[in-house]
């Protein structure tokens, strides 16, 4: 489904029971903080024996294929609870090193990703049900009135995948390590229940097919990675979608919020594009990415309507580079300009919500230029974007604490400034 950036989960044994069994494995990672289930990293893989303690925290024995460089393993934990109380487990198909690497970078438990919502944002059941929606096959459909800025679902990863695999891996090895990953999950039929686009005649098995059709890709360490969230993906795509999604790499959670208010009845929709691109592009990206076309108001509008989208859209890739560019060059009157006409756009466009990550833009060039006022107003934005519309991951929890500071800075000086005034009158 949709591309974004990111990093995992590790989980690995007492150092007592494996010194006690037999040789411990290779020790991996850089002694960061533990890990969400209290283990410390190691490099497992197939020669790790047959004692299921010295597999831990895997409920199976890793199962590797060798390549040139480094054997390739799928890992899965069958008993990983999630928010909602179900052990669906996990399975990361990569190498040893690269999984304990990844996996030490989370510190949260899983069931943070919950509970760090506050509670006036989000509903005590699910707020939609799963049904047929014409033309789209499964759609999430809208089963009460949901408020803008509320939590639609979390969901966590089940299957994280290399997305490339080196030449001396054979297609074969591939495909054994994608079904075993998948087979030994608690809940399997959450994965292959998912949809699918017949990719038999490709010579791609079922799990192959369920990955490229629904799968959303996140990088690890500067390499694509395949990731399933199945009640995620039961979400389709419209290019000017009712919610927007925000990735924690600290509980590999992926959180929905409502970007509008949003209907009983009413389908509950993500987008899976970029928002600066064209219909044209769009078009061509989700038949050859994901094998669909897209129905929604924008592409299915009048020619008219949607070359004036289309101008739009380029207008805001054209402004964010110029905003850049401005200030750069520390020509920060121009950059303020040319950030209000992009967010002057985006909200004609409908886009409003997915410039979040451009707040923190203006609230510095306004800070540059002496605008206090402004500076705080933009500051406020970006904070709420972080703190308030996803679940806090390790590097949003820095950025909170950054923009605080900012804005306390910025409110002090704003009182100095008007004691300043007062005493002048």
């Amino acid at each position: 489904m949709t591309p974004t950036t990111l990093t995992g989960t590790l989980l690995a044994a007492s150092l007592l029971t494996l010194a006690a069994a037999s040789t411990p494995p290779e020790q991996c990672g850089w002694g960061l903080p533990r890990s969400p289930l209290q283990y410390l990293p190691l490099c497992l893989d197939d020669t790790a024996g047959p004692d299921p303690s010295i597999w831990a925290p895997w409920t199976h024995k890793p199962f590797c294929v060798e390549a040139h460089e480094t054997p390739w393993c799928v890992y899965t934990n069958a008993a990983v609870p999630r928010a909602n109380g179900k052990r669906r487990g996990i399975s990361i198909v990569t190498t040893p090193a690269l999984a304990a690497d990844v996996l030490d970078l989370t510190r949260h438990p899983l069931g943070a990703a919950f509970d760090a919502i506050p509670p006036e944002k989000k509903f005590d059941a699910l707020p939609y049900e799963v049904r047929d929606v014409p033309g789209k096959g499964k759609g999430a459909v809208a089963t009460r009135k949901i408020e803008k800025g509320r939590v639609v679902l979390i969901d966590h990863v089940m299957v994280l995948a290399t997305a490339e695999f080196p030449a001396d891996v054979m297609h074969e090895e591939v495909q054994d390590l994608l079904s075993r990953g998948v087979e030994q999950l608690s809940e399997s039929g959450s994965v292959y229940g998912l949809a699918q686009k017949g990719r038999e005649e490709q010579g791609l098995t079922e799990v192959e097919d369920v990955l490229l059709t629904n799968s959303f890709e996140i990088a690890v360490a500067d390499q694509p990675y395949m990731w399933i969230f199945p009640d995620l993906s039961r979400l389709n795509h419209a290019c000017s979608s009712n919610a927007i999604m925000h990735f924690s790499e600290t509980t590999l959670a992926m959180t929905v919020w409502s970007s509008r208010d949003i209907e009983p009845g009413e389908e509950i929709t993500i987008t899976y594009s970029d928002a600066d691109m064209t219909y044209a592009e769009r078009k061509k990206t989700f038949s050859e990415v994901w094998g669909f076309d897209c129905t929604c108001n924008l592409c299915t509008a009048s020619e008219e309507r949607r070359n004036a989208s289309d101008a739009r859209r380029l207008k805001i890739h054209m402004l964010r580079e110029r905003v850049l560019k401005r200030a750069k060059e520390g020509d920060f009157k121009r950059a303020i300009k040319a950030t209000e006409e992009l967010f002057q756009v985006a909200d004609e466009e409908g886009l409003t919500p997915h410039m979040g990550d451009l707040y923190e833009i203006p609230a510095r060039l306004y800070y540059q230029i002496g605008d206090l006022e402004k500076a705080r107003e933009y500051t406020k934005r970006s904070l709420y974007q972080v703190e308030g519309l996803g679940v806090p991951g390790g590097k949003d929890i820095e950025r909170v604490e950054v923009l605080k500071g900012v804005l306390s800075r910025i409110e002090n000086e704003m009182g100095e400034v008007s004691e300043g005034a007062e005493e002048n009158k």
